[in-house]
């Protein structure tokens, strides 16, 4: 069976400090701190890395303003977290919430 690791949403809307929609404060270094170390488990496992994340179009009025307009494509909101370890792999953005909805 082929394995990969999904990494999904790990984006400053949710984890920085101007957060919109944020993670609990102290949720945020820990959840980083084990994704990370995945990431780097990953690495030596040679098992592929997705990187999946979030970038709304900004015509999705009605859903921008119930999600408080995060990771609206080409915001800085919707840039992955700086402090999550990018490795080579694939990375995918996705304009609806859930990451397999969008997928044809």
């Amino acid at each position: 069976m082929k394995q990969a690791l999904m990494i999904l949403d790990i984006q400053n809307d949710y984890f920085s400090d101007q957060a919109r929609m944020p993670v609990a404060k102290h949720q945020i270094e820990p959840t980083l701190n084990s994704i990370n170390d995945l990431i780097k488990s990953a690495v030596k496992s040679n098992v592929p890395i997705i990187y999946m994340r979030n970038e709304f179009e900004r015509m999705q009025i009605l859903s921008n303003f119930l999600r408080k307009f995060t990771a609206l494509k080409g915001s800085k909101g919707a840039e992955l977290d700086e402090r999550l370890l990018r490795m080579d792999g694939v990375f995918f953005s996705k304009n609806k919430p859930d990451a397999f909805n969008n997928l044809t």
